[in-house]
């Protein structure tokens, strides 16, 4: 009976002492990281106009992307403003951007809400010969992504390396070049 009542004891002071550690150090993991920079610098065997139509039209997102994007919902057409549910490997989050074309040809999108919020991402496109030697059948491609996470996705990024996110970019960016292809 004493073994019993000691074997309580300590477990239920294990078990005090692992909360009372989470609880001190849990408040001081910040709940945002600082901002990680991916960037990816290609060619795609495309034009630059069909290029674009698959980029700028979201609501063809879904199939391109039929694994990681469920749904787009176009809000606000004058502002670009668009809801999309978007993930990977089952877990999906549910945000809002905008998208644009700015002064300097550059597309921008720019996430408003959710865990990524204020994550941008911004393509320059230049024209260039195609793989086969044919002039302004190509296109030279910059992607910038300012990847910015809060709450549980932050904590799952915080262990993903940069070239893993360099590659999942390049992967993404791929499947546009697929889809304008077959334009």
């Amino acid at each position: 009976m004493k073994k019993d009542h000691l074997r309580h004891a300590l477990s239920s002071k294990r078990f005090i002492t692992v909360l009372t550690i989470f609880i001190v150090v849990a408040p001081s993991i910040p709940m945002s990281y600082a901002d990680r920079v991916i960037d990816v610098h290609t060619v795609a065997n495309v034009n630059e106009k069909s290029l674009i139509a698959a980029i700028s039209n979201l609501q063809n997102y879904p199939q391109i992307f039929p694994d990681y994007v469920k749904y787009v919902k176009m809000l606000d057409n004058k502002t670009n403003l668009v809801y999309m549910n978007a993930g990977i490997n089952g877990i999906y989050f549910d945000t809002e951007a905008t998208y644009q074309q700015t002064p300097d040809g550059k597309y921008l999108v720019q996430v408003v809400s959710g865990d990524l919020k204020g994550t941008t991402m911004t393509t320059e496109l230049n024209k260039t010969w195609s793989f086969d030697g044919r002039p302004n059948m190509g296109t030279n491609v910059n992607i910038s992504l300012d990847l910015k996470t809060s709450g549980f996705l932050s904590w799952m990024l915080d262990f993903v390396p940069d070239n893993s996110l360099s590659g999942a970019l390049q992967g993404g960016f791929s499947k546009f070049v697929d889809y304008a292809q077959k334009d």
